[in-house]
């Protein structure tokens, strides 16, 4: 298996949730997201390949070529690729709920007249794999402000690895557990 998050955090930022954001914001924000959008629905059903349509349409945005190779790799084996034995999750089809967790999160994002910000973030210790998408909406049907993208997965085997769980300078997490006896509040970074 690959690096797994240390016990102790419950909720990440990587590289395909820091790299939503970072394409969801700024001038051509809604162009980028369209993009994404079509090149993951040209590979449905099966989503077959989706770590290199992120490569394409994410990573490119944020990493340089090296470290994009080791992300996109790391995806296909730990992620994606329902044959591989190094597969965090391989009773479960990661890639289409993947996939289509965040075409509708897209879909919300670009309801309006301008596309809206996207937040994501990775919460580990669920029992599946689940995406959800989070946004207030107005008239039922245009986001008012950012569009949320959580997701939920069991926590990935391997060995812990170290460094920031969150990517990118903005994104800030606290989480509060009863820890001996006592309530306690601690800073994820």
């Amino acid at each position: 298996m690959g690096l797994s998050p240390v016990q102790s955090v419950p909720v990440l930022k990587g590289p395909i949730p820091h790299c939503l954001e970072v394409i969801s914001k700024g001038r051509g924000a809604s162009e980028r997201l369209r993009r994404l959008a079509r090149a993951i629905g040209s590979i449905a059903p099966r989503y077959r390949g989706l770590e290199k349509v992120f490569d394409e349409h994410l990573l490119s945005f944020v990493f340089n070529s090296a470290k994009r190779k080791a992300i996109t790799e790391h995806l296909r084996r730990h992620w994606f690729d329902p044959d591989s034995p190094e597969a965090y999750f391989p009773n479960e089809p990661v890639a289409e709920i993947y996939a289509k967790g965040v075409l509708k999160t897209l879909a919300v994002a670009l309801k309006g007249r301008q596309s809206v910000p996207i937040e994501c973030w990775w919460i580990l210790d669920s029992d599946s794999v689940l995406l959800l998408t989070l946004a207030d909406v107005e008239r039922g049907t245009a986001p008012s402000g950012p569009v949320t993208l959580l997701i939920h997965t069991p926590r990935p085997s391997g060995r812990p690895r170290r460094g920031r769980a969150i990517l990118g300078k903005t994104g800030k997490a606290w989480v509060s557990r009863a820890t001996g006896g006592r309530i306690v509040t601690k800073s994820v970074r």
